[in-house]
């Protein structure tokens, strides 16, 4: 059964739009596809969604849901779910923000993207922002000191579960995107994996699900899927449950490295994953 519910269109950063995104999967063969555009931030972006939007997406999302919800020619009907990839700032905005339940959604993604050595509610930068500009960042906020970065962000993840209000979280180690051959942190130290381990420890016991998301492998930033294989056996060891997820900005992006992320499930003891369904929740058997 193929699913996936991190996906991206034209409200956002997207490079396909919802219509075309809808067909691509449904032509694929998927069961569920869950629509998660970046949710608007308190600030503008050129990759989140502009808050005026919203409400059209609401609407372009649960229009499609309807046009796929039937079987045509041959072909089976194919669920569309409406939900957000949420920002979470501490002391700024995040997945629990009112407006966020106020819409209704399906599901929703909570992310963190922004670090800042200030802390809340400072913004910061990006942790996945180019290459260059990333350079640049973690010198003039952090004097190049990655591992304090590094910290960070994962502080500010564990925050992210600590608030809640969300179902899946997003790319649980995005920092390490910006960390090519290790190049500018080990991600094998113990100071490392203890800022790793804050959000492991979080997530215990609050159903959240954590999604194996092969974005940065299908964008040729890294060579494994999010999380780490030594993090999602920690999951595992916490009954933690996990969804694979292909972060797609575009209808191209659907599938891509799935067999990767089922891989690393797999081998970090997984034998099923857990989806948002039409009807909430449901584990299917791993592929």
């Amino acid at each position: 059964m193929l699913t996936n519910h991190h996906t991206h269109c034209e409200f956002c950063d997207g490079q396909t739009s919802a219509h075309d995104m809808a067909e691509a999967a449904r032509d694929a063969g998927f069961s569920i596809l869950g629509f998660s555009s970046h949710a608007p931030l308190p600030f503008g972006t050129d990759w989140n969604m502009d808050g005026s939007r919203l409400g059209a997406y609401l609407a372009t999302i649960r229009t499609l849901a309807a046009e796929h919800a039937s079987p045509r020619a041959g072909i089976p009907a194919m669920g569309i779910l409406v939900g957000l990839e949420i920002d979470f700032i501490e002391g700024l905005c995040g997945p629990a923000d009112g407006r966020f339940r106020e819409a209704r959604l399906d599901y929703s993604i909570g992310s963190v993207h922004y670090v800042s050595p200030e802390g809340p509610p400072t913004v910061g930068f990006t942790v996945d922002e180019p290459e260059d500009d990333f350079a640049a960042h973690l010198e003039s906020f952090y004097d190049g000191d990655a591992d304090a970065l590094v910290e960070d962000y994962y502080a500010a993840v564990a925050a992210c579960v600590r608030a809640g209000g969300f179902d899946i979280l997003g790319h649980l180690d995005l920092v390490r995107k910006n960390n090519g051959g290790k190049s500018r942190f080990r991600e094998d130290t113990g100071r490392y994996r203890a800022a790793a381990m804050q959000v492991v420890d979080a997530l215990a016991g609050t159903g959240i699900i954590v999604e194996v998301n092969t974005g940065g492998m299908a964008r040729g930033k890294t060579d494994s899927p999010y999380p780490a294989l030594w993090i999602a056996k920690e999951l595992n060891a916490r009954c933690i449950a996990v969804c694979v997820n292909s972060d797609a900005h575009q209808g191209n992006q659907l599938l891509a490295n799935r067999d990767d992320g089922l891989r690393l499930a797999r081998e970090a003891g997984y034998r099923k994953l857990t989806v948002v369904g039409m009807d909430g929740r449901r584990e299917l058997p791993l592929e």
